[in-house]
């Protein structure tokens, strides 16, 4: 699957930006856990950034405080309502559903003991903020439990579900490893890189 994304950027200042720690109209909260620069661990790759669209913020959040004496295990990846949002490697989705917290959500084991989720997914009728949408505004409509699905496969859409309601639209996406949760920015960053140096390739 080939994807295009920022256009308007060469791929110098998009190198210059993920150097940086963050993809963001702001920079990294001061409050992350982790020191730069970081580099995703050999055993797992983001293989597809998750969100297919040219509109994307994210940034390192990892440990961030949230209500309730909370601490961010994830990274909001932030697009305009509905984008498509892709696996980003190969698995079994094991979990689709919706909770207070997490809003609709996708859980898929990947390889290896691996595990990505996919949190806050769209609960919005088209072109408005309503809340009255559903499974068929959230999940990809052949989508089910069991599915084995490939990197670079549309499973959802891009909402403000769950405790999110009313904040930007945003994908809270999760990496674990044997049950334990990993900070996902350094995959995303590499997998973002990677794409960019792709596309840049291609114009040489």
């Amino acid at each position: 699957m080939q994807r295009t994304l920022f256009r308007a950027l060469s791929a110098a200042a998009i190198g210059v930006l993920l150097s940086t720690g963050f993809w963001s109209s702001s920079p990294a909260s001061a409050e992350s856990s982790q020191e730069w620069p970081l580099r995703s661990p050999s055993e797992f790759s983001v293989e597809v950034f998750p969100h297919n669209t040219e509109t994307i913020s994210f940034s390192d959040s990892w440990g961030n405080r949230r209500p309730g004496g909370r601490r961010h295990k994830g990274t909001d990846i932030i697009s305009p309502r509905g984008t498509e949002i892709l696996a980003v490697a190969d698995g079994v989705v094991t979990e689709m559903g919706t909770s207070p917290l997490s809003g609709y959500f996708i859980r898929i084991e990947n390889a290896d003991e691996w595990a990505t989720s996919y949190l806050h997914l769209n609960n919005d009728t088209n072109g408005t903020d309503d809340g009255d949408g559903g499974t068929w505004t959230a999940f990809h409509p052949t989508l089910q439990e069991g599915d084995e699905v490939i990197a670079g496969q549309v499973i959802g859409y891009v909402g403000d579900s769950g405790n999110a309601e009313g904040t930007i639209p945003h994908t809270h996406f999760e990496i674990k490893h044997d049950g334990e949760k990993r900070n996902p920015y350094p995959f995303l960053r590499d997998a973002l890189e990677r794409e960019m140096q792709d596309r840049y390739s291609l114009h040489f």
